[in-house]
């Protein structure tokens, strides 16, 4: 996809017309969950179309709801002028956690979804460095979702770039600390510094979540990281790649500037199973409600345990992520 247009062409053009989208279908879901429920009887499927599209339907609603109150923070805000401060900061976060908390709702009654988190870290306070597997925007939502609803964290992420497509995310993201990348190789230097940055702000609430293997995982993009790691003489890391079926080989740089730049913050490793709980999303409506929990797994690793060079922490990543895909193993279902 390609790069998204300049912020007042998100903002003049493109926020109004998702919001006029997201309205739009909000007034057909009716129509649409009545074709749904038809085609479920049709088929003797369970009701999993309705299911689905009743979400949908909530999902959208809440998402123009929320570009509407971020208008609103903004004219409150005096158009803009004072949005760093903190009280309008507050505002911001609670506004995310009650969508956060309508989105959550909707999973739960439309399509039967659990998170179950086993072992939970211990919730002390000082700041937090989360590495986690990436595998869509539902996992990165669920994980946001944790660490703001359930461990009462400030979470500070780093996306790529794409994402600033949706308006919600957009907004929300350059009004709290957060941070957009892309995969330039000519600006590698410059999204360096600015994670660098990013984490060495960071409070004992704050929680930067970074995603070590830079993509959504798929078997393609796996065999294409495998390959790239050939070409550039990695043999060893690519042989320890190729042995793993659920993750990516996870890139150094990004954790190296975020754990140099935050030396005392620990650093939580996050496993979960949501890509083999949920499967693709075409067959998604046969699976609901979801019959069993997504797992996940916190590990937080003390600040004095984190390699802060660059050969020891390859080694050290290359480790969990072995770790990693081993627990998914362990824990996914048996198809």
């Amino acid at each position: 996809m390609r790069g998204p247009p300049p912020p007042l062409v998100r903002r003049l053009v493109v926020a109004p017309l998702v919001l006029l989208l997201c309205v739009g279908l909000v007034l057909v879901s009716p129509l649409v969950l009545a074709g749904a429920f038809v085609a479920d009887l049709v088929t003797r499927e369970g009701r999993g179309r309705t299911r689905l599209c009743a979400f949908g339907a909530a999902y959208v609603g809440a998402e123009a709801g929320m570009i509407v109150a971020l208008f609103v923070l903004w004219v409150v805000s005096f158009f803009g002028l004072l949005l760093r401060r903190a009280w309008m900061q507050s505002a911001h976060l609670g506004l995310l956690r009650l969508w956060l908390r309508l989105v959550s709702a909707a999973a739960i009654s439309c399509l039967g979804l659990r998170i179950e988190i086993l072992d939970p870290p211990e919730p002390r306070p000082g700041p937090l460095l989360v590495f986690g597997r990436h595998a869509g925007p539902g996992n990165s939502l669920m994980m946001i979702r944790s660490l703001m609803l359930r461990f009462g964290r400030r979470p500070r992420v780093v996306m790529l770039d794409f994402l600033e497509w949706d308006p919600l995310i957009d907004v929300v993201a350059h009004r709290l600390p957060s941070l957009f990348i892309d995969h330039d190789p000519e600006k590698s230097e410059q999204s360096l510094a600015r994670i660098g940055a990013l984490a060495a702000g960071m409070g004992d609430e704050d929680a930067l979540v970074l995603y070590p293997e830079g993509h959504d995982f798929t078997e393609r993009i796996r065999l294409r990281a495998i390959a790239h790691l050939k070409r550039k003489g990695h043999l060893r890391a690519a042989a320890r790649a190729e042995s793993w079926e659920r993750v990516l080989p996870p890139r150094h740089k990004g954790p190296l500037a975020a754990v140099c730049a935050a030396p005392n913050a620990d650093v939580v490793l996050v496993a979960h199973t949501a890509l083999e709980e949920v499967g693709s999303f075409a067959d998604l409506h046969r699976r609901l409600p979801l019959d069993r929990p997504i797992v996940a797994r916190y590990w937080r690793i003390p600040a004095a345990d984190v390699p802060h060079e660059a050969e020891p922490l390859i080694a050290w990543l290359y480790d969990w992520w072995q770790r990693i895909d081993e627990w998914i193993e362990e824990h996914a279902p048996r198809q």
